[in-house]
């Protein structure tokens, strides 16, 4: 699927400060109407921000500094998302934990915080931006 699939379209990308969420971003910045970037700092958005507008100055860019391991955090999120009226066409949910080692060796507070970025809350976004796609007839999901 070509970019210009998106052309104008609101995308909402997590993890997006860097790798490849940032890229994300770089590569839809030139076709999309407006993103939502989401990430642990702030700073590091703040600066995305400035690069994307450098790619597309008519770019509407919003966002906010998350840590999608708290729930609540999130929950404030998407109700700010909701309230905003910004309808999200392309939902990137790239934001993700890891870990090495042996699963038996892990230390459960990492373990715990994986399954909450990594299945809480890319389930729980996902749930709360459907009824709004479904509502236009239009949108799309990449996990």
């Amino acid at each position: 699927m070509s970019t210009s699939y998106f052309a104008g379209c609101t995308v909402l990308v997590t993890g997006a400060s860097a790798g490849i969420g940032r890229e994300f971003a770089r590569q839809l910045a030139p076709v999309v109407g407006s993103m939502i970037l989401v990430a642990r700092r702030a700073e590091r958005l703040e600066a995305l921000e400035l690069e994307l507008k450098v790619i597309n100055p008519n770019l509407e860019v919003f966002y906010r500094a998350l840590d999608l391991r708290k729930h609540d955090d999130l929950a404030k999120f998407c109700n700010w998302l909701e309230e905003s009226g910004l309808a999200v066409d392309l939902l990137i949910n790239n934001a993700g934990l890891g870990d090495r080692g042996h699963f038996i060796d892990s230390d459960w507070d990492k373990v715990n915080a994986m399954l909450r970025v990594n299945i809480e809350a890319l389930t729980y976004l996902t749930y709360r931006i459907l009824p709004s796609m479904r509502k236009s007839g239009c949108g799309a999901i990449l996990n």
